[in-house]
Parts: C-alpha cells; sequence; structure tokens
C-alpha cells in the first residue's frame, strides 16, 4: 500500500486537485457560507479584527482557487501538447505587424507569468526574434483567455476592468517590443551558456526546454525526466506532473497574496486606504510595489485587487493588475537567470514608467 501511494502519489494529488476545482466551480459562495455560519459561534473569544481577517481571506482565497486550476490545466496541456514555434512560423517579419500580433497570442498560448520566462527564452534560442519573445513575455499572462475570465468574475460580471486591463496591457508591451528592436537590435540577450547553472526543476544541462523550469525544485525521478520524449502516455502523465507541480508552485504565492491582502484591510484599514485614494499617485505606486511584492498568478489577482474596490478609484487597482503580472519579484528574479542584466534592467525600468504614464494619461 505505502509502495503504491509513493509510486503514484501525483496521480492521487491530481483526481483531490481535480475534486477540489469542480467542487470549488460549483459551490465556492455556498462553501464560503458554510464556513462562515460553522466558525461563528466561535467568535466569542476571538478578535473582531481575526474574525475579519480570516473572512477577508477565505472570500478572496474561494474565489480565486478555480482560476488558479484551470490556469494550470490548461498551461499544463499546452506545455505538454502544443509546439508554440509552430505558431510562430506564421508571424510577418516586419516587427510593425509581428509585435502587435505577439501581443495577442496569449489567446492561443495562455501561459501564465510564473511559466513565461523559460517559454521565451526558449522561443529566441530556435531563433525568434527577441523582441517579439519579450512583447509576448509581458503581455501573453494578461491577454489570455483564463485571465479575461477571472477578471470579469472578480468584477462583478463587468467588462470596464476587462477592457482596461488588457488595451493598457497590449499597449504598454507593444510599446515595449518596439523599444527593445531599437535599442538592442540584434545583439544577444540570452546569458552565455557558462552563466547558467542548472535547470530550475532539477534538469542539468538542458536549457532548451520549458520543462517546469519555473523555480520547481522537485525531482524529475518519475519518469518522465530530462528527455522531454513524451509519447502517448507519457504525455498526459507528464502533464498531471506538470500541473500538480505548478499548482504548488503558483499556490503559495496566491495565498500569500490574499492573506497580505486581507490583512492590509484590516489591521490599517479602509480609512487609511481611502485616504490614498485622495491622493491618485500615491496610491498607483504603492498597489504597483504591492503587485511586484506579491508576485500572484494573473489568473487570481483579479480578486486580490477586487477586494480593494470600495476603496480605490480604478486608477491604482489597474497599476496593479496591469504591472504585477509584467514584472513582479519573482519574474525578476527568473529573467536575471536567463538574460543580460541590462535587458532586465530595460524592461523593468521600461515597463514601470510605461505602466504609470498609462494609468494617468488614458484613466
Amino acid at each position: 500500500m505505502i509502495r503504491l501511494i509513493r509510486n503514484y502519489y501525483v496521480e492521487f494529488i491530481m483526481v483531490l486537485i481535480l475534486i477540489s476545482f469542480f467542487y470549488l466551480l460549483m459551490n465556492g459562495f455556498s462553501l464560503f457560507t458554510e464556513i462562515a455560519d460553522w466558525t461563528r459561534g466561535w467568535s466569542e473569544g476571538v478578535s473582531p479584527k481575526l474574525l475579519n481577517l480570516s473572512t477577508i481571506f477565505l472570500s478572496i482565497f474561494i474565489e480565486g482557487l478555480p482560476f488558479i486550476l484551470m490556469g494550470v490545466f490548461i498551461s499544463s496541456i499546452i506545455h505538454v501538447f502544443v509546439k508554440e514555434e509552430m505558431i510562430w512560423r506564421w508571424l510577418p517579419q516586419h516587427s510593425l505587424v509581428s509585435v502587435p500580433l505577439a501581443a495577442i497570442l496569449g489567446l492561443i498560448l495562455p501561459i501564465c507569468e510564473c511559466g513565461i520566462v523559460p517559454v521565451a527564452r526558449r522561443l529566441i534560442q530556435k531563433g525568434l526574434p527577441s523582441y517579439v519573445a519579450f512583447t509576448f513575455l509581458l503581455a501573453a499572462p494578461i491577454i489570455n483567455p483564463v485571465t479575461i475570465v477571472s477578471t470579469y468574475v472578480a468584477f462583478g460580471d463587468s467588462w470596464d476592468m476587462v477592457t482596461t486591463r488588457l488595451l493598457l496591457a497590449a499597449g504598454i508591451a507593444v510599446v515595449m517590443g518596439w523599444l527593445f528592436q531599437l535599442v538592442f537590435k540584434s545583439r544577444d540577450v540570452l546569458k552565455k551558456e557558462k552563466e547558467h547553472t542548472t535547470c530550475d526543476s532539477g534538469c542539468e544541462g538542458h536549457t532548451d526546454a520549458i520543462h517546469t523550469d519555473h523555480s520547481h525544485q522537485h525531482d524529475h525521478s518519475h519518469g518522465d525526466s530530462c528527455d522531454g520524449d513524451h509519447q502517448g502516455k507519457g504525455k498526459w502523465n507528464h502533464t498531471i506532473y506538470h500541473a500538480v507541480f505548478e499548482f504548488f508552485d503558483m499556490g503559495k504565492y496566491f495565498v500569500m497574496g490574499a492573506l497580505i491582502a486581507a490583512s492590509f484591510q484590516t489591521l490599517i484599514g479602509l480609512n487609511v486606504i481611502k485616504s490614498f485614494g485622495e491622493q491618485e499617485w500615491l496610491a498607483v505606486l504603492i498597489m504597483m510595489a504591492l503587485a511586484f511584492g506579491l508576485s500572484i498568478c494573473s489568473s487570481a489577482d483579479a480578486f486580490v485587487a477586487a477586494s480593494f474596490r470600495s476603496s480605490l478609484g480604478t486608477a491604482p487597482m489597474a497599476a496593479f493588475l496591469v504591472y504585477g503580472p509584467m514584472m513582479d519579484l519573482k519574474n525578476v528574479l527568473m529573467m536575471l537567470g536567463s538574460f543580460r542584466k541590462s535587458v532586465v534592467l530595460f524592461f523593468f525600468l521600461g515597463t514601470t514608467v510605461l505602466t504609470v504614464l498609462s494609468v494617468f494619461l488614458f484613466i
């Protein structure tokens, strides 16, 4: 029995995740109500602030978790079954056309920011122009079906914030792509091979594959290993493995973000947040800093942002939703491991400045 569990622990976890996904998708709100009723009797000896914090945290967590799971499944299927280079061959050569098209290709390849850096690096290694790859890197986490649906649901089935988020993200990504072409031209943007250590997922020397490269510190001793030769059942096995590990990797950032957002609203208070809202420029900078530090997956960050909508205007929330998926802490660290420092600095400064300008000029 122990050996069976040891050999198929990933499959067991996947079954539990699937059950959780469908249950939360169908009964998320009612589950939250049941938890609130169940814990109501505990309130006598518990601080009101702690109760409020747990209520806000659970509401964000239960609403956002189904979209984390949805994003994981879609990303994993694409990771294993879709060869991105087949799509890139259809892109026009001229940057005036290829860059805008790259900005919307997340609709076909919906990859979240947790895994976008190794994908972009791989495509550059395969000969894709770097400015096209970086445009895709910035835009795909936001301009994709999962993020669109989650933002729509988080903001009360309203298209206003969805449209704002998509337009700002597309504009910033396209401008950054064109600027990158002008500044770096055909210069090498990747780190030299000797600067790379090992693949983040434990596959040494395998620099040209996507295989769970985004900080999944796990061992591929389960049979897929690093050869990337997935046939038949092996492809589905690898999809399951990738989905499980990506779920836990992304989930910790989402839990941390939900907890910090709930703590921020409970301990600091909505009155303080509203005072920031009166100075919109300060609120924008604070929300951008929060997005950078929290590093929440783009498929669930809308639920964290929506929890502030009673206190903040559209501009600060839009800044949070656009800046975070493009430039957060974990992405910067992954970029530093793949690209030259000058490239990372260019994107960090450029994305930051363009986000601030876009928010104030167009909202």
